[in-house]
């Protein structure tokens, strides 16, 4: 099936569009976060503001209450007899109905006072008032209700003396209680303790207050008494709600001298508290974030709308100007498809609404010029070509003639007992036939080393066997392909212009090969007459191949100029020499194996 491809006009217009979309999404993305990290920020302020303004008013009204409580100092009879109980126990039977009295007339209907206790330092009953006295015990510590007696008895026994807030859930009257209890001290110097007044209000007021500040019923708050269980609950609350709830309370109930670090959110839910030092109770509010992303959903659909009617005006002005752009390009376009169909005459159109289609097709027309004369050239190359392989296929049949020869040679001689004509015969058919063979321009170390030895074998024959000839050669480097005819013209020239011109008699010819650093490197040593290296090695680092296939260069500088041309100019040859003590050649290059038929590295040893 074949790919559905865009043209030009397309691509332009899916670019603007993109391009438009992804700033539109960018800066959608962009506005969500930071909105959303501004109105949590805001959200969280403004419930901190609103905690405050709730302490406020309640501390009034606390305020308020405590002030009538403290009325009952006006009794001094009750609390002369509170203070001296021991010795006149029977007396305090005698103000058993103060507390109905001080109900009666220091507290109003709208205080929603519900029950009052008056003990002595014995936790004795002096006297007690409930409003219902069916639902509330006459004595909180003589009754089977729960009524949270355990929180009082703590304040009693500790050295606290300033207001106590508590409360309790009456299942009886089912209504929260929240729980005043105040110690009763003389004013003079010892302040010695006569009791406490212990006044059960209905939360309800409390409530009331606080859901003046309260803007939804999905908010939560609640007052919680310190060390103490949660009372005067506002707002309705989810199964989630009802769990973080139940988690923050628990741990506000057991920090009972300092208000616990919390965190700012609570899964789906924003959390405020605020201590109250003055009565020792906290302010919580549970807020759920959907209220306060609300606004900023609004703001979205608004962005999203906005978005849409810019990408629908994007999409019509990229379409008039996508194909007025693309009107010359797609002019262009037909007359290469007119050319491809064999209307080569056809040129293309050099105006346009830019230069640089100007100049595209001033530049193409020139392009088809050019093909049609590169296409002439190659035309009249191939037929050269033609003419050359035919004369090579005739100049193949003298060396094979030479080949033929140089065996018979050999043959006759080794009949006639002439063992060195034979030898030398036969070193030099495998030089020819090494030399000439054009088939594989790569060979091995391996094979390389042969074609030296039979080099050095013909040149002792013409010499004499005055030359020593040492090899090192590492078995792992045999198999190592290098270009073929590399060793044998820096062998020869080791030995025409190094050890021939040294008048030693110790003469002798170095060749090693082994890998260093990833490479293979070889060395060819003479200890001759010497040379001056450093003209040479900056003769080797100009050498081209250029200079190589027009006939200007020959033997070392060939070699040199093929392992570059092969391998890069991190490879080829090296020259270090010292006159009169001789010359190294250092020939380095990559290594690379080479594989027999089958796959298998070629295996040899020099001997």
């Amino acid at each position: 099936m074949k790919k559905a491809k865009w043209t030009m006009s397309q691509a332009i217009l899916g670019l603007v569009v993109g391009c438009t979309l992804f700033a539109i999404i960018a800066q959608t993305v962009a506005f969500m976060i930071t909105s959303g990290n501004q109105i949590r920020k805001e959200s969280l302020l403004n419930n901190d503001e609103t905690l405050q303004r709730i302490e406020t008013e309640l501390n009034s009204y606390i305020h308020s209450l405590t002030v009538k409580m403290q009325t009952i100092y006006s009794e001094g009879e009750m609390l002369y007899d509170m203070r001296y109980s021991h010795a006149k126990r029977r007396r305090l039977i005698n103000h058993y109905f103060k507390a109905w009295h001080l109900s009666e007339n220091r507290f109003e209907n709208s205080d929603q006072l519900l029950a009052m206790y008056i003990y002595d330092n014995d936790n004795k009953l002096v006297s007690s008032w409930r409003k219902q006295p069916f639902n509330y015990p006459r004595d909180l510590y003589n009754t089977d209700q729960y009524v949270n007696v355990s929180h009082l008895k703590s304040y009693i026994e500790s050295e606290d003396s300033s207001l106590m807030l508590s409360g309790y859930r009456n299942e009886f009257a089912q209504k929260d209680v929240l729980r005043f209890c105040m110690k009763l001290h003389t004013y003079d110097d010892d302040r010695s303790q006569l009791g406490y007044l212990v006044c059960d209000f209905n939360a309800q007021n409390f409530a009331d207050i606080m859901s003046k500040y309260i803007s939804s019923r999905d908010v939560y708050v609640w007052l919680q008494p310190e060390g103490d269980s949660p009372i005067a609950k506002v707002g309705n609350t989810t199964n989630e709600e009802s769990l973080i709830f139940s988690e923050i309370a628990k741990i506000i109930a057991t920090k009972s001298t300092e208000f616990p670090n919390l965190e700012d959110e609570y899964g789906d839910f924003y959390l405020n508290g605020r201590p109250s030092l003055k009565y020792k109770m906290h302010i919580m509010m549970l807020t759920p974030q959907s209220l306060m992303l609300q606004t900023q959903s609004a703001l979205v659909r608004m962005l999203i709308i906005i978005a849409a009617i810019i990408l629908l005006v994007t999409l019509f002005l990229g379409t008039l100007i996508s194909g007025f752009i693309y009107k010359p390009v797609g002019e262009l376009s037909r007359t290469i498809i007119k050319i491809k169909n064999g209307d080569k005459e056809f040129r293309a159109k050099t105006d346009g609404w830019s230069e640089e289609l100007m100049v595209m097709g001033e530049e193409f027309n020139e392009m088809l010029d050019r093909i049609q004369k590169m296409v002439q050239e190659e035309y009249e190359a191939k037929v050269l070509m033609e003419r050359t392989q035919y004369k090579v296929l005739q100049a193949q049949i003298n060396p094979h003639f030479l080949y033929n020869t140089l065996d018979t040679m050999s043959g006759i001689a080794a009949s006639q007992d002439c063992t060195l004509v034979s030898g030398l015969c036969q070193s030099l058919s495998a030089i020819f036939r090494y030399s000439l063979d054009i088939s594989d321009t790569q060979s091995t170390l391996q094979q390389e080393m042969a074609h030296v030895r039979n080099y050095l074998y013909v040149m002792d024959v013409r010499i004499g066997s005055t030359i020593k000839y040492t090899y090192r050669i590492d078995s792992d480097t045999l198999t190592d392909s290098i270009p073929r005819i590399t060793l044998q013209p820096i062998v020869e020239n080791a030995i025409q212009h190094g050890l021939r011109k040294s008048r030693r008699k110790d003469k002798e010819l170095i060749i090693s090969a082994r890998h260093k650093d990833g490479k293979l490197v070889i060395t060819i040593k003479d200890n001759g007459a010497g040379m001056d290296a450093a003209d040479m090695n900056e003769q080797l680092k100009k050498a081209e191949l250029s200079r190589i296939e027009m006939g200007r260069s020959i033997g070392i500088m060939n070699v040199n100029a093929r392992l570059k041309s092969a391998y890069g100019t991190g490879y080829g040859i090296h020259f270090e020499s010292i006159e009169g003590e001789g010359t190294t050649a250092v020939i380095r290059l990559p290594i690379v194996k080479e594989e027999d038929e089958n796959g298998d590295e070629v295996q040899g040893i020099v001997s």
